[in-house]
């Protein structure tokens, strides 16, 4: 038996193999690494509490991530669209009703 040590795994072989194409077979294929998630994202609210409009919210998305603000034509400047959790997200339907 021979030892053989390929990208820090060590396989105990047969001399009858060829050690060659076993760490052929044996290398893990290059897999470059994710990138975390580099963006930032602003809170909905102002430090004061207030919602954040959509102006605001852009505006302070690109100076998070250091963009080249936009011209962006009409962008709402009421505060922002938000969840309400009083509202049903879906409605459920009687299949069996006419």
């Amino acid at each position: 038996m021979q030892t053989i040590n390929i990208d820090g795994t060590t396989y105990k072989v047969k001399f009858d193999r060829d050690p060659v194409e076993l760490a052929k077979l044996a290398r893990k294929p290059y897999k470059p690494a994710k990138p975390k998630n580099i963006r930032k994202f602003p809170h909905i609210r102002h430090p004061a509490g207030t919602p954040m409009s959509t102006r605001d919210y852009v505006r302070e998305f690109e100076r998070l991530n250091m963009l080249i603000p936009g011209d962006y034509v009409n962008l709402n400047q009421y505060t922002t669209a938000q969840y309400d959790p009083t509202m049903p997200l879906f409605e459920v339907i009687d299949e069996n009703a006419n």
